[in-house]
């Protein structure tokens, strides 16, 4: 139920696309205020980000969760009923704040909720609901294309939030979340029932009562001022900003791109769509393989930055060089869209969320999240409203030639800065992070697997 959040994390972001095709025929918009309306929902999901980590840690998972429900319902319906860009700016920032809510809440709670080896495949049904959601927002914004009834691509995001208000207050807390607030028998009762074996859901019970004990003795102010933790809180801000450095937030602009190609919008929202039906497609085989778990974390961001960079480059090529309006520069560009969107999806994508969900000691690990989360929506909303701007100044292919050389320098970045952390409990990570000094940011490149320790939870 928890993923249904973001579900409308990626509906809320994703619609806006089709939206402001029809937005700006009502009310007319320059370049810099497009930005805006599509901007005001990453700087909401900054601030949401920001606040929610540190008000989870106190009142847990859930009913963070559960409010950032009730903050989808209001913003979608101001959103979908204003009629002023100042009106439409200021709900699109509401509704930002409860995408924040989601960005940091979600993985987490998916990941302390799940057992060691399954803990890659199970956070990135994270990202699997994002795409489903970005998917419907693209099915929403064709079926709706043909009339312009941009009020109701935005208003029917109320259904879900509502539906996820009410799911929140039928499940659980997580155990990690209840034990630090003070509850481990109902921490033990859930554990029971996630693992459906008494012994295995104690011994890790009392591996996390055990670590909660000693974060207590050691208090707050030591772990923040710890050199470890400073080193994975450098390293979870870098990773967050290097997704978003990625790219991925100039495909909000897509249909609106295939327009100036001399597309049709009907033909645009018709792309997004079928591309979001190949997204879902792409992470299922993600989720379904488990090669997460498999291959390893470092492997998939790696392998994510060289056809992210491989596709940019082509964008902006075929843009730079061949002429406007030809067929070649449209059946070329939908191609490497096609091609980054679905990299995106199956690396950076869920694979960010899976590192930043285990890396945290969780004393902190809501309010670092927090703070990961936000590098990650301050980066997002720079590309977000400074896109249409800088390509009217110097057109899309240079741009996107721009991001395509990022993509290439991020490449051996990530190979020295990034642990590898399959396979381990979130209790032996944090030990080993604690204790190693051999890298420069958290220790070891690769750390210990389940089968190089007795480590089962």
């Amino acid at each position: 139920m928890g993923a249904l959040a973001a579900v409308l994390f990626g509906y809320d972001l994703g619609i806006i696309g089709a939206a402001i095709l029809f937005i700006r025929r009502d009310v007319p918009l320059t370049a810099w205020q497009q930005g805006a309306v599509v901007g005001a929902a990453v700087f909401g999901a900054m601030v949401g980000a920001l606040s929610s980590g540190l008000i989870a840690d106190r009142v847990g998972r859930q009913w963070m969760l559960c409010a950032a429900g009730v903050v989808f319902t209001v913003g979608a319906l101001g959103a979908g009923v204003a009629s002023t860009v100042p009106m439409l700016v200021s709900f699109r920032f509401v509704l930002g704040l409860a995408v924040g809510i989601a960005s940091v809440l979600v993985p987490v709670y998916l990941a302390e909720m799940a057992p060691a080896r399954d803990r890659g495949v199970i956070t990135s049904l994270n990202q699997y609901m994002i795409i489903v959601g970005t998917a419907l927002a693209a099915a929403i914004g064709y079926l709706l294309g043909f009339t312009g009834s941009w009020r109701w691509m935005l208003l029917l995001g109320v259904f879900p939030a509502v539906v996820l208000v009410v799911g929140m207050l039928t499940v659980p807390d997580t155990p990690r979340s209840l034990i630090r607030r003070g509850y481990p028998e109902q921490a033990r009762a859930v554990l029971v029932s996630l693992r459906g074996d008494t012994a295995l859901a104690g011994r890790e019970f009392t591996d996390i009562t055990e670590l909660e004990r000693q974060q207590h003795d050691a208090g707050t102010g030591a772990r923040l001022s710890a050199p470890w933790v400073r080193r994975l809180l450098l390293l979870g801000a870098l990773l967050a900003i290097f997704q978003q450095l990625t790219g991925i937030g100039t495909m909000v602009y897509v249909p609106t791109i295939l327009t100036s190609f001399g597309v049709s919008d009907s033909s645009a929202l018709l792309f997004a769509f079928l591309n979001g039906l190949l997204n879902i497609a792409t992470i299922a085989v993600v989720v379904q393989s488990k090669i997460v778990d498999r291959r390893g974390r470092k492997p998939i961001l790696l392998a994510g930055l060289t056809g992210t960079s491989a596709s940019l480059l082509a964008i902006g090529v075929t843009v730079l060089f061949l002429p406007p309006h030809s067929t070649a520069l449209f059946v070329i560009a939908v191609v490497a869209f096609v091609v980054f969107t679905n990299t995106f999806s199956a690396t950076w994508g869920p694979v960010l969320w899976v590192v930043l969900a285990e890396i945290f000691p969780l004393a902190i690990r809501g309010a670092a999240m927090a703070l990961a989360t936000l590098f990650n929506w301050l980066t997002a909303l720079l590309v977000s409203f400074t896109f249409p701007g800088l390509t009217a100044l110097a057109g899309a292919g240079a741009i996107y030639i721009a991001y395509a050389m990022a993509n290439v320098v991020l490449f051996p970045i990530v190979w020295w800065m990034v642990p590898e952390t399959k396979q381990r409990s979130l209790e032996s990570l944090e030990a080993e992070f604690r204790t190693s000094i051999r890298h420069p940011l958290v220790g070891r490149t690769t750390l210990p697997t389940a089968a190089d320790t007795a480590d089962t939870t």
